[in-house]
């Protein structure tokens, strides 16, 4: 996995977003990239498998991405806290 894109869901997510939680939301990205491509990717991202093919990425304390590998890209799929990471994993357990 060596890339990022963002469904046009998660993009309608990030716009509903405070002004200041955006701005964290696509630098936290930018970063984990960076991290991505250079194969070490720091534990304070809190990156982890959640389920199957789907990951979790911190941006802080309250804001959660939730990525889908499809193939060396991870798609994000989700950008919220974490109950709405949960209705999530509900939702699209096996998909």
């Amino acid at each position: 996995m060596k890339r990022l894109a963002a469904s046009s869901h998660f993009q309608r997510q990030l716009r509903k977003l405070p002004a200041q939680t955006q701005r964290e939301t696509v630098e936290t990205l930018k970063e984990f990239l960076a991290a991505l491509q250079s194969g070490a990717i720091p534990v304070g991202y809190g990156f982890k498998k959640i389920n199957g093919d789907k990951y979790e990425l911190r941006v802080d304390l309250r804001i959660r991405v939730v990525m889908k590998a499809e193939g060396d890209t991870l798609v994000c799929h989700l950008v919220g806290d974490h109950e709405a990471v949960k209705r999530y994993l509900r939702t699209y357990r096996n998909k």
